[in-house]
């Protein structure tokens, strides 16, 4: 079901922020449940929904609407999305594998390996993806990420640099500052750093 007033075009992923996505989700997801399915009116089951979800109805309808302006499967169009930013990125054809898990709507996961060019680099280059992710798919919750070794094998699982971030702290990264920035400040942002020198 589409709601009226649809405010994000059907594309473009980046106005879909981290509520809309798990209020869209969540919506959907509560329309296959036989107490929803037994409402008849459109505007009731919603109710119903945003009650479950302790929203204001309005709240839930804007986030659905954007959800639902999406035309294709989410997930698709958002490994798409991050694999086009990534390309014209610092990471230009080393990107190996973008994976995303939306099996929780409140907290979508992207895994992205990728192979390193130096070790003085890694860093620059994960906070340039983590930027990237944020901007094209702002509602991923957490970011993974590995880089394999410059000489490994494009299969190899074994990573020489391995680190998470959050949605917040994606968000800190301005990628004109990434060089000068990146080991002082960026650094911190990332946990669970995992690094070998190579």
């Amino acid at each position: 079901m589409v709601l009226a007033g649809t405010t994000a075009s059907a594309d473009d992923l980046s106005t879909l922020t981290r509520q809309d996505y798990y209020g869209g989700a969540y919506y959907q997801n509560a329309l296959e449940h036989p107490a929803i399915q037994k409402i008849k009116s459109d505007k009731k089951k919603l109710d119903r929904v945003a009650k479950d979800l302790g929203w204001k109805p309005k709240k839930l309808k804007e986030a659905v609407a954007k959800y639902d302006a999406i035309e294709g499967d989410i997930e698709a169009l958002a490994t798409n999305a991050i694999k086009s930013a990534l390309a014209k990125s610092r990471v230009k054809g080393r990107v190996l594998d973008v994976l995303i898990n939306t099996s929780e709507p409140k907290h979508v996961v992207v895994y992205i390996r990728w192979r390193g060019s130096q070790s003085g680099d890694t860093l620059k280059e994960a906070s340039a993806i983590a930027h990237e992710v944020s901007t094209a798919t702002p509602f991923v919750s957490t970011l993974s990420l590995a880089a394999i070794h410059p000489k490994a094998a494009a299969e190899s699982k074994e990573p020489v640099w391995s680190a998470k971030i959050g949605f917040e702290s994606m968000g800190k990264i301005q990628p004109n500052r990434i060089d000068d920035y990146a080991d002082r400040l960026y650094a911190r942002l990332f946990e669970g750093v995992e690094a070998k020198l190579f």
